[in-house]
C-alpha cells in the first residue's frame, strides 16, 4: 500500500521521460494502476482510462520527434468543468506511478484528442504517458520561491507546499503560477491557457501534498 510519505517522496524522484524501453508493463503493475484509475473515478466522478500496448495516442510530432515507445497511456477524460479535478487526479497518478518503479509524461499539446475522443466519445483533455523509461529523466529548469511566491509569514510548510509545486509538471515548464499567504489563507493564480484548468490541478496536488494544507482560493488571470 502507497502511503502519504512514498507519494511526497516520489515528488523529488519523478521527472518527464519521454523515451521508455519496449519492455511491457507486468501484470501487477497494470492491477494496481487501475485499480487506481476506477478508484480515483469513482470519488471525483471522472472519466479516466487506462490504456497499455497502444501507441495510437499521441501526434506525429509527438510520437515520431518527441519520444520514443509511448505505448501505455492514461486518458484524462470528463467534463468541461472538471479540468481542475483531472488534473489533480493526474498528480496523483504520476506520483504513484513513479512509486512503481515507472515513469511518467503530463502531455497537453502533443497527443491525438479526436481520435481519442472519437474512440471514447468522452470529452479529453490531455495524457499521462507511463513506463519504463530509458532514463529517469531530468530535474527541469525551476523559478526561485520569491518568482512564484508572495508570503506574510515565512513559515515552513508553507515553503514546502511551493517547493514541492515548483516540481510539477506544467505546460511548456513555464511555471506560469503564483501562490499567495495573507493571514493563513493561501491563494493559487495561474496565468490563462489552454491548460490553466488542469495546472490548477496538478499545482493544489503537489502543494496541499507537501505542505498538509489546502488551497482557499484558486483563480485563472
Amino acid at each position: 500500500m502507497t502511503s502519504k510519505s512514498n507519494l511526497i517522496e516520489a515528488i523529488n524522484l519523478r521527472h518527464t521521460v519521454r523515451r521508455y524501453k519496449p519492455t511491457e508493463i507486468d501484470f501487477d503493475n497494470r492491477k494496481f494502476i487501475l485499480e487506481r484509475v476506477n478508484k480515483l473515478n469513482s470519488s471525483y466522478n471522472l472519466m479516466m482510462r487506462a490504456v497499455f500496448d497502444d501507441d495510437s495516442a499521441l501526434s506525429l510530432l509527438g510520437k515520431f520527434v518527441l519520444s520514443k515507445n509511448a505505448r501505455n497511456f492514461i486518458v484524462l477524460a470528463g467534463k468541461d468543468n472538471q479540468q481542475e479535478q483531472l488534473g489533480y487526479c493526474a498528480a496523483d497518478l504520476m506520483l504513484y506511478i513513479q512509486t512503481l518503479g515507472l515513469n511518467s509524461w503530463f502531455v497537453g499539446g502533443t497527443y491525438n484528442r479526436q481520435k481519442l475522443e472519437n474512440k471514447y466519445h468522452e470529452p479529453v483533455w490531455g495524457i499521462v504517458v507511463l513506463g519504463y523509461g530509458l532514463d529517469s529523466g531530468k530535474k527541469h529548469a525551476c523559478k526561485s520561491l520569491n518568482q512564484v511566491s508572495v508570503s506574510d509569514n515565512d513559515v515552513e510548510w508553507y515553503k514546502k507546499g511551493v517547493v514541492a509545486a515548483l516540481k510539477a509538471p506544467t505546460a511548456l515548464n513555464k511555471q506560469n503560477f503564483k501562490f499567495i499567504l495573507a493571514n493563513g489563507v493561501v491563494e493559487l493564480e495561474v496565468k490563462e491557457s489552454s491548460y490553466a484548468k488542469l495546472e490548477l490541478g496538478i499545482l493544489r496536488y503537489f502543494f496541499e501534498l507537501a505542505s498538509g494544507k489546502k488551497i482557499e482560493k484558486k483563480i485563472i488571470v
